[in-house]
């Protein structure tokens, strides 16, 4: 009777698999072995070679600018005057700082990332003689990161002895350029709401005269009544009224006149301050638009806020009235304010060069391609021996 595979003891069986498994290792073995220039050339010779272009390339070197950040606070608060196109009186709330902080941060980095920020960023660092590190300007050389409560300005290039020159142009745009677009952009909001302000002004002062020529009418009626007979008035009534202007029809008519003249006299000091107001506000916009066509005519070229704070300091003297003086000295201040935040945590960074990390890009090399080179090796074994004549 045939013996059937059941009938094997399984120690016998045990053995025989342990005793393939020990065979196929060896043909692995053997196979890496046989290929073993292979695999050396392959994966050795060209990390050697990764290890020895990081080493030996030039190196990047970095100097990096700390600043405090003002992004949890409204931009008009830093420069605008008492005249906001949006007023929002409400208590911020912490989601309503954490958008702020968002959008002030999005507004930062499309400034100073913008085309026309970066090529005049690259023009003034042609004119000092770096035309090779303008021409390969971008975030990688230049990263602006910004948290919730520090910005970090880092300046990546070569070689190390240009590098502080390099680096203080591009504070320089970030000091002193990049606030320009702000006070444009302030100076805008700012007319915007001096003109919404004119325009309700003028559209109460069209209801005031309304009523201003209703109380004259009646004043001029009520004056051609005929006097009240004093033998019909009737005595022992004690009138008490809250308020005369409103309720002054239950006067006796000399005290309605009285009244009516005095409300008269109220509507006229109300149009009059609410004219003054108007001239006041007029003028602001004049001085707002002749500071912002000075922004609008000189943002074409490499133009500073510390220009534009001695544009303003020159105007001063234009001004005689004590109102748009005050005004003037005012916003001069919330320039000057600009200026000290825009300065660096430390003023003077050192630079320090860029690890490298040739060693562990090396190493990384050498994982990567021992593997492809090994897989290859067994992918070219099995090719051979499906091509190789049966025995």
């Amino acid at each position: 009777m045939t013996s059937s595979k059941n009938d094997i003891p399984k120690s016998i069986m045990g053995k025989a698999d342990t005793s393939e498994d020990e065979i196929d290792l060896i043909d692995y073995f053997r196979v890496l072995w046989k290929r073993k220039y292979f695999i050396v050339l392959g994966s050795v010779l060209p990390a050697l070679i990764v290890f020895l272009i990081f080493n030996f390339s030039p190196k990047d070197y970095k100097i990096t600018y700390i600043y405090d950040t003002w992004l949890d606070k409204e931009p008009s608060k830093l420069l605008s005057s008492e005249f906001e196109s949006i007023k929002d009186l409400s208590q911020p709330t912490a989601q309503s700082v954490d958008d702020l902080v968002e959008k002030n941060r999005r507004i930062l980095l499309d400034r100073f990332y913008s085309k026309e920020n970066l090529d005049k960023l690259a023009a003034r660092l042609r004119e000092n003689g770096f035309d090779k590190y303008a021409q390969g300007i971008s975030k990688t050389r230049i990263q602006l990161e910004i948290t919730n409560s520090l910005l970090t300005l880092t300046i990546i290039g070569s070689p190390g002895q240009d590098m502080q020159k390099i680096s203080s142009i591009v504070r320089d745009d970030f000091e002193k350029v990049i606030p320009i677009y702000a006070v444009r952009e302030d100076l805008s909001s700012t007319i915007a709401g001096l003109k919404t302000e004119m325009a309700d002004i003028k559209e109460n002062s069209f209801s005031l005269e309304i009523e201003l020529e209703r109380k004259r009418a009646i004043l001029k009626k009520m004056k051609n009544l005929p006097p009240p007979d004093p033998n019909k008035i009737p005595g022992g009534i004690i009138l008490q009224i809250d308020n005369i202007s409103q309720n002054s029809e239950y006067l006796p008519l000399a005290y309605q006149i009285q009244a009516i003249d005095a409300n008269i006299i109220n509507i006229e000091e109300t149009i009059k301050v609410t004219q003054g107001k108007y001239n006041y506000y007029n003028n602001l916009i004049s001085l707002n638009e002749k500071l912002l066509d000075e922004i609008k005519n000189e943002t074409s070229s490499y133009y500073t806020i510390q220009e534009f704070h001695s544009f303003l300091t020159n105007m001063m003297g234009d001004y005689t009235e004590k109102e748009l003086a005050d005004y003037l000295n005012a916003y001069t201040k919330r320039i000057e304010n600009v200026i000290s935040i825009n300065t660096p945590v430390i003023e003077k960074p050192s630079v320090s060069p860029i690890p490298k990390g040739a060693a562990k890009k090396s190493a990384v090399s050498f994982a990567v391609l021992l593997m492809i080179t090994t897989l290859i090796a067994f992918l070219l074994e099995a090719v051979q021996q499906k091509q190789a004549p049966a025995s």
